[in-house]
């Protein structure tokens, strides 16, 4: 009669064995889609990110570019507008310079004096 009855506590015993042995592989999978979420959210935030990064880097690149192309327009007028005052400069200069020689010469017709390097003027000799 002792046979019987232990076989049956044995084979309550080993239920609970062999249901826990069937919750594990389960859990695993629970656990499996658990991680693979995680892993997909983690991924696509990051990913998410590096796309919104790379669109502002792109944005910065074109800013950059534009910007270039206005310092470059700037830098030609300014150079046109400098070489545009040199021009008028000398233009002016030679005028002036130009009057001042006539009006001298002129002077130097008419009152008989010569200037001198240093500034005194000499009267013309008469031969």
């Amino acid at each position: 009669m002792n046979a019987p009855t232990s076989a049956p506590v044995a084979d309550d015993t080993s239920l609970p064995v062999k249901s826990a042995l069937e919750e594990f592989p389960a859990q695993i999978e629970n656990d499996t889609e658990r991680t693979k979420s995680s892993l997909a959210r983690l991924t696509s935030n990051s990913v998410d990110r590096l796309e919104r990064l790379m669109s502002e880097i792109q944005e910065m690149r074109e800013f950059l570019v534009s910007e270039g192309e206005r310092v470059q327009r700037e830098i030609a007028n300014y150079a046109q507008l400098n070489q545009s005052v040199a021009l008028a400069a000398t233009k002016i200069k030679s005028e002036t310079v130009g009057a001042w020689k006539g009006t001298a010469i002129a002077g130097e017709a008419h009152s008989g004096a010569k200037q001198l390097f240093n500034g005194r003027e000499r009267l013309k000799r008469w031969p």
